[in-house]
């Protein structure tokens, strides 16, 4: 994924060359346009990009250095309200000149957008790190030898000299119970990602540093006064069309599923809109595929199906694994087959992210209205392997959700910003990624609800039916077998039929169980876990565990597809890290 990288400098000597190392691990193809290289007496810093979106880097005004990484969906507004003006070009502009003119970082809150940016005051002897109200534009850093590093990926810190990575144990137990660290951990001990919602302040005189939050989620107050459905439905749709709108410029394209998320972006894509392209990946004749090409025909979209098999989906996940710092399980990068094809048609890809939790209420525990989350709440939301391991997790970071309401925040938080984002990396290797579900005005109306509006997709689906009826009234939706607009009477007398539509093998896009078994990845898996006596992961896992587990799943036993691929990953990381190994794939070996 290309970003932002830099440090301060101390007394280091060789600094450009150590800075050249860092925007080449960012730099994941040859057609990547490489920034500007920056180095002052206290600041080194450049950048690396997929696309022309970003301009030049840094923007400089009156001793002030901005790098961003990312976008402002709102922009015009910011522009005319805030700074009265509408002769600022670029959103990095748009970022410094709210700095100067505003005495703190109130501001940010304004912001519409996923981003992270690093403004350096060399006035006032500072380095900021800002990151979006939802910490989604993700930024990491370290403090090693009294300085400062921040990068858009994990692996730039192992170009810098003398660094000397150090698995995190909590990383370890939270990856093998999940799939994905919790909060802001990596896998190396000294290396963070930066919090959502607040202002990183380095000191370059005093080499300390200071986080203060600007956002969180108990901002979003409940709506007050009476409620009229039909007003909220109203609303909630002319808010969801609007953000699809804001999100509508350049070369745009999206990734179809069968679900309902990335279908309500496609029918509130706007009619100006250029010639759209809609990308579907699974098994040849998944219902994704089949209700995704259906979607597409009502829209007048060109349609392209990706297929997922047992022969082609293990071999690009090596470098999956590499792109996302190891930080994402590889079963779980689904679309990675498609991501060339994907840049061929757009240069931005909008997507569903997260409309299931956001809108469709899918991390609701029960359709209650309000009390504080428990604990008990949190141990329903993820699926730990044991009590234990989640009691040793949960008291690390439930303090910040002590006196929030909703459930979805710590979801949000955790799940969809360190795990589903981590997909979102691979399509940002090649193809800027666009969120309608996370608009501002969206999260912030849908949130002042009672959960009971959104407790299983109740609101949701009355907005779709309205705005969008070509789309959804007949057109089933894959979860279901069904179009959403069927009555529970109408499901209940089908109930047969909906029974064998689920229970039919091609309905789901991929067979991940199945094909571990069968070659190539059967032999990659012995290759690499059983067979290999310079195995990394011995460290850390019994092997004798991997081996019953191995054995138990090609046998038929039980299904530990989850857990094997969860080993591969940890593995291919440790060789990618320690060893330099895979990281081009395995047969580039």
């Amino acid at each position: 994924m290309p970003g932002i990288v830099g440090f301060t400098k101390g007394n280091r000597t060789n600094c450009i060359n150590t800075l050249k190392k860092m925007q080449c691990s960012i730099t994941h193809y040859d057609y990547y346009r490489k920034g500007k290289m920056f180095c002052d007496e206290y600041v080194c810093a450049t950048g690396s990009y997929i696309n022309t979106m970003q301009e030049d880097q840094p923007y400089i005004h009156s001793g002030v250095y901005v790098w961003l990484d990312g976008e402002f969906f709102n922009s015009n507004e910011l522009r005319e309200v805030f700074l009265e003006c509408s002769n600022y070009d670029t959103d990095a502009e748009i970022l410094i000149t709210l700095y100067k003119n505003y005495s703190d970082f109130s501001f940010l809150r304004k912001i519409d957008g996923l981003y992270s940016a690093i403004i350096y005051d060399k006035n006032k002897g500072k380095v900021y790190l800002i990151t979006d109200r939802y910490g989604l534009r993700h930024l990491y850093f370290m403090i090693y030898n009294g300085q400062l590093y921040w990068s858009s990926e994990v692996k730039s810190m192992l170009e810098v000299p003398g660094f000397r990575p150090k698995i995190n144990n909590e990383t370890l137990s939270e990856f093998f119970a999940l799939g994905y660290p919790l909060e802001n951990r990596t896998w190396f001990e000294q290396v963070e990602l930066l919090p959502s919602g607040t202002v990183t302040t380095w000191n370059l005189k005093t080499c300390t540093l200071e986080q203060n939050q600007y956002w969180w989620w108990n901002e979003i107050k409940p709506l007050k006064g009476n409620i009229d459905e039909n007003e909220i439905v109203e609303e909630l749709g002319n808010r969801f069309v609007q953000a699809v709108k804001k999100r509508s410029k350049g070369r745009i394209g999206l990734t179809l599923s069968g679900g309902l998320d990335s279908r309500a972006i496609l029918a509130a894509m706007p009619k100006y809109t250029d010639f759209i392209h809609a990308i579907t990946f699974g098994k040849r004749h998944s219902a994704d595929v089949q209700l995704a090409r259906r979607a597409a025909y009502v829209k007048g979209a060109k349609h392209h199906a990706v297929e997922l098999s047992g022969a082609n989906w293990i071999e690009p996940r090596f470098r999956g694994v590499w792109w996302t710092d190891g930080q994402l399980d590889l079963m779980h990068m689904h679309g990675i087959e498609a991501k060339s094809i994907i840049a061929n048609y757009m240069d931005i890809n909008l997507n569903g992210f997260a409309g299931d939790a956001i809108l469709g209420g899918s991390c609701l525990i029960n359709d209650r209205t309000s009390g504080i989350i428990s604990t008990e709440d949190i141990r329903k939301l993820f699926s730990y392997t044991s009590i234990a391991d989640f009691d040793v997790i949960s008291h690390l970071y439930l303090k910040q959700y002590e006196t929030l309401t909703k459930p979805d925040y710590v979801f949000l938080q955790n799940r969809v910003r360190r795990f589903t984002f981590s997909g979102t990396k691979i399509g940002l290797v090649t193809t800027e990624q666009r969120k309608p579900f996370y608009d501002n005005n969206l999260i912030e109306f849908i949130y002042s609800l009672p959960d009971t509006f959104r407790y299983k997709s109740y609101i949701y689906k009355k907005m779709l039916l309205k705005y969008f009826p070509l789309f959804f009234e007949k057109i089933p939706w894959q979860k279901t077998g069904v179009p959403i607009s069927w009555s529970t009477d109408k499901i209940n007398r089908n109930l047969s039929l909906i029974q064998n539509l689920k229970s039919n093998k091609t309905s789901n896009y991929t067979d991940y169980p199945t094909w571990i078994k069968q070659k190539p990845a059967k032999f990659i898996f012995e290759e690499i876990l059983l067979n290999n006596k310079n195995a990394l992961y011995e460290n850390f896992i019994s092997k004798e565990k991997i081996l019953r587990e191995w054995q138990a799943h090609i046998n038929n036993e039980k299904v530990y597809s989850i857990n094997l691929c969860r080993y591969l990953t940890f593995e291919i990381w440790l060789q990618q890290v320690y060893e330099k190994k895979y990281r081009e794939g395995f047969s580039a070996l």
